[in-house]
């Protein structure tokens, strides 16, 4: 049989391999174009988000491999000196009123009430007393013969503590009858006070 075939059998087979030369030129494009080729369009969506990742990435990289700074010892500063302690004032001394001839009186009778009542430890105390108080007087008394009556009283003094310690009554009260009598002409001068002007 003869093997050939016919003209509408080649034009199919033609037509077939026509149409298949024709399909088979749009697989090749499809091919080309990767298979997602929307009309030509990329996914940018995809890039962006993928950018997003990286920059990320990098970032969070950075930050746990940056090395720490060095720490610096804290600069040395000399310690605060303290102020001296200021001295809290302190009140002065409350001084004793000026001795008058009155007192240097009353020392004299109580030395005199002591060797009355033969009490030769208070008369030693209170002769003591006597003193003190005529050394604050001395420079200040005056008298008619202030001189010669400012020796009497005090050669008269140290009679009367040598007869006190000698426990000789008629002796020390000689004594302190001589020194009442010249303590009487006594007077006070005035103390000079600061000067104005």
């Amino acid at each position: 049989m003869d093997d050939r075939l016919s003209p509408d059998d080649r034009t199919g087979g033609n037509g077939g391999g026509q149409g298949s030369a024709a399909g088979g030129g749009n697989n090749d494009n499809a091919m080309r174009g990767g298979g997602n080729n929307r009309g030509g369009r990329v996914n940018t969506s995809a890039w962006i988000i993928g950018a997003l990742v990286v920059i990320i990435a990098v970032f969070a990289g950075l930050r746990y491999a940056r090395v720490p700074a060095p720490s610096r010892p804290a600069p040395t500063r000399p310690a605060p000196t303290q102020p001296a302690p200021t001295p809290t004032p302190t009140r002065p001394a409350p001084t004793a009123p000026a001795a008058t001839t009155a007192d240097l009186e009353r020392d004299l009778t109580r030395v005199e009430d002591a060797v009355r009542r033969k009490d030769w430890a208070a008369a030693d105390r209170e002769s003591t007393k006597l003193r003190t108080t005529w050394e604050s007087l001395r420079s200040r008394v005056t008298s008619t013969n202030t001189t010669k009556d400012v020796t009497a009283f005090d050669a008269r003094m140290d009679k009367l503590r040598a007869d006190i310690k000698a426990k000789n009554e008629a002796g020390a009260r000689a004594d302190i009858t001589e020194l009442k009598s010249i303590a009487r002409r006594f007077k006070i001068s005035p103390t000079r006070g600061p000067t104005s002007g």
